[in-house]
């Protein structure tokens, strides 16, 4: 009897264990263990949306209805001339014909057509000046702009600055028009609400919502030569391109510019030119009709990886001076190749894409103090900046002209995009071949745009401005160059021109 009792009591002790046993396996716990966990805080960090925002559901149709009339549909026609052809002509007239100029498909007349694009723009004053994109106008014989009110304007192009793709352009006999608000772009935050209007695929008064995804993107220049996006996921396709970034008051933060996209179409991943560096470029283009950049004369690369570990240095905690070019603003002031730019004007310095554009967002004459750390130690230099040259003096890194003419090429420094662009290794170093004249030495040498010239009568070249120097060193008019192409090295010989 006592062995029945004590063989109950042991399967009920066993039958309770497996109750417990299925529960935990379940993800049911006893009150007592819920009670005791500490995982996740005890409450939202926020109070209900519906509190503090209580009219939330019409903040974005207030925005559109005070923006929608500030932004205009730009239609832009350009006429081009298009190879003609007769086929019947060709293979059924006379032989006198058919050898004519007129039969001659690569000879025939062409015929005009007409090539019709769209883009955006927005009102920024009220007779009539709209900033836009560059890529919107330029080169264009017609531009035919529409206002939300269904009135249509011609308009001709007041200035152009392909660099940071702003344009602006004038109404013809407008005035009382609506102007948009300026806002403060460097107040912007990341995860802040936005929204983008303007004429995707043609389709005006389109208004799309997202957030402010990232601030100061740069896209290595691929897309603008002077790049300080904002990005954001707002639906921004072909024809957004000039129309209005606005956040939640209804100020333009930015101009819609440029999309990353596999397809064509929107992929959450939008580009805007901020308002305030549009805006100074706008106000040059309407007083003077170009923009004049400051220059400091300095190729520059940015502190991270093993750069800032070799360095000793925080990733992001200056820019370092790779070479000073000669004769320029940098090199009468003293900054030399080695230094770290850590501040301009007071300004710290954290990325090349900020200096860069810091830099040339000031007058030329005008006096800039940079801060520099040379050998663990902070140095200030004052430096009169200089004014930007053309694109292509830079590509020749301020050497003389007689270099190219003598050897009908024309080169540029090696950086991380044209390696990529080129398929050139980071092991080798030389200048990038980026034309060739087809009646010139060069091309006689059997030089290619993507070589890279590593010697130069024996001597390595690592920079154009060495380059230039072995060149205009060579005295009896022959050099022997070092080529490197597609991973394979070869020597061949140059016939300099006598200018």
């Amino acid at each position: 009897m006592k062995r029945t009792r004590i063989y109950h009591s042991l399967m009920r002790l066993a039958a309770s264990t497996l109750v417990v046993l299925a529960l935990s396996a379940c993800g049911s716990r006893p009150a007592a263990l819920v009670a005791e966990s500490r995982i996740g805080a005890g409450k939202p960090p926020l109070p209900p949306v519906e509190t503090r925002v209580p009219q939330f559901s019409q903040v974005f149709a207030d925005v559109a209805e005070k923006v929608i009339p500030v932004v205009v549909s730009i239609r832009s026609v350009k006429v081009v001339d298009v190879p003609q052809f007769d086929p019947f002509e060709w293979f059924f007239g006379s032989p006198q014909d058919r050898g004519s100029r007129r039969s001659d498909p690569r000879q025939a007349p062409p015929r005009q057509q007409r090539i019709e694009g769209i883009g955006s723009g927005v009102i920024v004053s009220p007779d009539g000046y709209i900033m836009t994109n560059t890529h919107v106008v330029e080169e264009m014989d017609d531009l035919i702009v529409t206002l939300s009110d269904k009135r249509e304007f011609k308009a001709k192009v007041v200035g152009i600055d392909p660099p940071s793709d702003i344009a602006v352009i004038k109404l013809d006999n407008a005035k009382g028009l609506q102007a948009a608000y300026l806002g403060d772009s460097d107040k912007l935050r990341i995860g802040e609400m936005v929204v983008a209007v303007g004429s995707p695929y043609g389709l005006p008064e389109t208004v799309t919502s997202g957030i402010v995804s990232a601030r100061g993107r740069g896209a290595g220049g691929t897309i603008n030569e002077y790049e300080n996006f904002i990005q954001t996921d707002a639906a921004i396709n072909p024809g957004n391109s000039g129309g209005a970034l606005v956040d939640l008051n209804g100020a333009v933060v930015g101009i819609n510019t440029a999309i990353f996209s596999r397809s064509g179409g929107n992929q959450g991943i939008g580009f805007a030119i901020p308002v305030n560096m549009a805006r100074q470029i706008m106000d040059q283009l309407i007083s003077e009709g170009k923009v004049s950049r400051g220059w400091l004369g300095v190729s520059i690369k940015n502190i991270e990886g093993d750069l800032a570990a070799a360095l000793g240095m925080e990733p992001g905690s200056g820019v370092l001076v790779d070479d000073v070019f000669e004769d320029t603003p940098a090199a009468a002031a003293g900054i030399k190749s080695g230094d770290v730019i850590v501040e301009l004007n007071g300004e710290r310095m954290a990325g090349t894409t900020e200096l860069m554009n810091k830099v040339a967002m000031i007058k030329p004459g005008a006096r800039a103090a940079f801060v520099v750390l040379r050998d663990g130690a902070r140095k200030t230099y004052n430096v009169v900046l200089g004014e930007r040259p053309a694109r292509a003096e830079l590509a020749a890194g301020g050497g003389s002209a007689a270099t190219s003419e003598k050897t009908g090429l024309t080169v540029e420094n090696l950086n991380q995009q044209n390696r990529r662009d080129s398929q050139v290794d980071e092991s080798v170093s030389g200048v990038l071949v980026t034309q060739v004249e087809a009646t010139g030495p060069g091309a006689q040498a059997r030089l290619e745009p993507g070589d890279v010239i590593v010697e130069v009568d024996r001597k390595p070249v690592k920079s154009v401005r060495e380059f230039n120097r072995a060149i205009e060193a060579v005295t009896d008019g022959n050099a022997l160059l070092l080529v490197s192409r597609a991973g394979r090295s070869f020597f061949t010989a140059i016939r300099l021109e006598e200018k």
